[in-house]
């Protein structure tokens, strides 16, 4: 796997604080060496991910279940960045390593944990793959304790964002928080893009044949993906709703 070769453990757009009050929120990210600098951008879009939590960044004895956990870079840093929290755990549909059982395999809409484990649950930027985003909710809901939060980060075309927070609603999760990060993501973006352009550049032949259609897979400046954005048809959005 070209994910494992280049060391690749994020797979999101990234996220860079451009106000006061994110640099400040979230100095954490550069005060940490869990990570090399060369992936913060990734990072921050975690922080900024939890960050949407009232409770933050007061994240003892909570428990922690990121659905849609990738390559695990996110369950790392939220084990190592809040050694307080009682459990950290993650699912996804293909798990290439599982961080010594931290990592199980599960679907977004079937999510095969009890009713009522935990307290907090992270989403980044996946659900927008899901082929039922309104189970997804629904699973979300079922899942947390009564009082406890989904934090989640993603991408929408403008005009399908009512129809998402419409759908927690439904869940009977009740929005906290919200907020439009689209430009803080397009320059997260612009730092994440160049380390995998040069990445790109060392693969094999037969992977640069493709060198166009893959740098639009993670939105690189100058692609149809980045335009998208730039010109905000779609948008990166993240919010916090919590189970009442």
């Amino acid at each position: 796997m070209l994910a494992e070769k280049f060391s690749i453990v994020f797979m999101n757009f990234g996220f860079l604080p451009l106000n006061d009050e994110d640099k400040e929120k979230l100095q954490i990210v550069e005060k940490s060496s869990v990570f090399p600098s060369e992936v913060r951008a990734h990072v921050y879009l975690y922080e900024k991910c939890l960050s949407m939590c009232p409770l933050y960044p007061a994240m003892d004895g909570l428990k922690l279940l990121e659905v849609g956990c990738g390559q695990g870079g996110g369950i790392k840093w939220f084990s190592s960045a809040y050694p307080n929290l009682k459990k950290v755990q993650g699912i996804d549909r293909v798990v290439a390593n599982s961080m010594g059982g931290k990592i199980v395999p599960g679907d977004a809409t079937d999510i095969p944990l009890p009713d009522a484990s935990f307290d907090l649950i992270v989403n980044v930027e996946s659900s927008h793959l899901y082929s039922d985003k309104q189970k997804f909710f629904d699973e979300c809901a079922r899942v947390l304790v009564k009082g406890g939060h989904l934090c989640w980060v993603d991408v929408r075309f403008k005009d399908l964002v009512d129809e998402t927070l419409e759908q927690a609603r439904s869940a009977g999760l009740k929005r906290v928080a919200f907020a439009d990060i689209t430009a803080e993501a397009l320059a997260g973006v612009a730092e994440t893009s160049r380390r995998y352009d040069a990445l790109l550049e060392q693969a094999p032949w037969f992977v640069r044949l493709f060198r166009n259609s893959i740098r639009t897979t993670y939105c690189a400046p100058g692609t149809a993906t980045y335009e998208n954005y730039a010109t905000r048809r779609k948008v990166y959005v993240a919010a916090c709703w919590q189970k009442v």
